[in-house]
């Protein structure tokens, strides 16, 4: 299917400031009812919702616009462009995680596989039992429907599953583990297998062609390549946000009814610090998903190239064990990286790389981490996997193994320091369950990111209120997933929308009604 005429991205030039062409020597100054800090998922939505109710909406944020037409297949251009620090930004504890975000337009929902769950219902009695954040069910469950309606959640149609979730869940099957195909933000997806560099068709349904350019319809108006120095306070009321554009030019953007902050778990604890928030609690707890995986060869051929980049998942242990099964195609620069070997053995797997297939588990670890600054003023991120969350994923890459072997691998790569490149029959699945229990051992990677700037309604105890404003700062709310009390366990984009939905659908009936007042 070609591309259409005009694409969902296009002709917004007059709502967007690019932060590469303001003049240096200049400073930029705009003025709105609300500014939005972020245009990722929650940042987007935020900005959506409070157009749709009339209100003037500034969004600034860090990273360019990459319109659709720009997408590259190369996976070192999309690292380059749209993930923050090339992909080298890492949570510094025992081992090095990377921990990999979206840094343009959409955030991650750019290169992400746009996979949706919602909040658990445990997790949701969790928060409210332990963290007395009671969320309302009904109206989170309104706001999710929307979002399904306005994203077209569906499953994973048959004919672009792709080979590599197809086997996924046969064998899946066999042993009677719940799994399925994956419900996602699918506007017809052609099975490209390139969401983690970017759609190339405006199928995946992320925010730079959805939520940001129906903000931008509403008239709202984004600023791009501006990285957010800090908000803007009067006495104890937030009126602004103070930005420097990436030409150099100072960039002010006042807000007359509020600022919201969508920049992130790992970004927005800091700009809450420079903003003058000092809350016991902010940057304390975070959490994450660290997952593992591992790659196998089949023998047969699996064709990674093809199909929705994740198609298949499995939650059959994700309350018993804390961790998720699911599938991921990579593209041949990442499927070679998780291959063992040198020289000629790393040829001959080289040499058979239609074969390959890719299974990773995400972990619900009970690490809390640490986001703090460093010595230059930068995020610093402080976070180390317990020995039990190690075990877990001992047993993950065990259960994995298994489900290779009985597609019938012929090898199956664990990538475990201390443990054979390959193993070669279910007898050495042992050796993973048996594995040590240091986490440098493993090859860890995070990008469900949690905390830090933590909701509850103490604020000895917490950052944000349950109304999502900074406790003691007037007009400063935030709506991403560093509010989070705990991680959940599934992917949570869709849940970060769907309170970020719920956040300024009250955030804008309030200030109707002080307007009004």
């Amino acid at each position: 299917m070609s591309q259409p005429e005009t694409l969902p991205d296009e002709g917004h030039d007059a709502q967007v400031v690019d932060g590469t062409t303001l003049p240096k020597d200049r400073d930029f100054t705009d003025e709105f009812d609300f500014v939005v800090i972020g245009s990722g998922a929650s940042g987007a939505v935020a900005a959506h919702t409070l157009t749709e109710h009339g209100f003037s909406v500034g969004i600034v944020e860090e990273g360019p616009w990459i319109k659709t037409r720009e997408m590259s297949t190369g996976v070192d251009d999309v690292f380059s462009r749209a993930i923050r620090n090339r992909g080298m930004q890492v949570a510094e504890g025992k081992t090095f995680i990377p921990m990999l975000q979206g840094r343009a337009v959409g955030g991650s929902t750019l290169i992400n596989s746009a996979i949706a769950w919602r909040i658990p219902g445990d997790v949701l009695h969790e928060w409210k039992n332990d963290f007395g954040v009671d969320l309302p069910e009904g109206e989170l469950g309104a706001h999710f429907d929307a979002l399904d309606r306005d994203l077209s959640v569906r499953t994973v149609a048959d004919d672009v599953l792709g080979e590599n979730s197809r086997i996924f869940l046969e064998q899946c099957k066999k042993r009677g583990y719940e799994a399925a195909a994956m419900k996602r933000y699918d506007l017809g997806c052609e099975g490209s297998g390139r969401c983690l560099q970017g759609c190339p068709n405006a199928r995946k349904q992320g925010m730079s062609v959805t939520y940001v350019p129906w903000a931008l319809a509403k008239g709202a108006r984004i600023h791009t390549s501006c990285k957010v120095d800090r908000v803007e306070m009067t006495g104890s009321r937030a009126t602004g946000v103070l930005a420097r554009a990436e030409s150099g030019a100072k960039v002010r953007l006042r807000a007359r009814l509020g600022v919201i902050v969508a920049a992130s778990t790992l970004q927005t604890p800091n700009v809450l610090y420079r903003s003058g928030v000092r809350s016991k609690a902010l940057g304390r707890h975070f959490c994450a998903h660290p997952s593992v995986g591992m790659g196998a060869a089949l023998g047969r051929r699996v064709h990674m190239s093809f199909g929705a980049t994740q198609g298949a998942e499995s939650i059959h242990f994700r309350k018993t064990e804390r961790f998720k099964m699911e599938t991921i195609s990579m593209p041949p620069e990442l499927a070679v990286a998780r291959m063992p070997g040198v020289g000629r053995d790393l040829l001959r797997r080289m040499s058979r790389l239609d074969e390959v297939a890719v299974w990773a588990a995400q972990i619900r670890a009970r690490a809390e981490g640490v986001i703090g600054r460093n010595i230059f003023g930068h995020d610093k991120i402080s976070y180390t996997p317990t020995e039990d969350d190690v075990r877990i994923a001992r047993r993950a890459l065990a259960t994995l193994a298994e489900l290779f072997f009985d597609a019938g691998a012929t090898e199956v790569w664990p990538g475990i320091h201390g443990l054979p490149l390959a193993l070669k029959s279910t007898d050495d699945i042992r050796l993973l369950r048996e594995g040590p229990l240091d986490p440098r051992a493993y090859s860890w990677v995070a990008t469900h990111l949690f905390g830090a700037a933590r909701m509850g309604p103490s604020a000895s105890s917490s950052v944000v209120d349950t109304s999502f404003q900074v406790h003691g700062a007037e007009g400063l709310f935030v709506v991403d997933s560093s509010i989070f009390p705990t991680n959940l366990g599934v992917n949570p984009q869709h849940s970060i929308m769907g309170l970020a939905r719920h956040a300024s659908t009250g955030i804008a009936r309030r200030a109707k009604r002080s307007v009004a007042a």
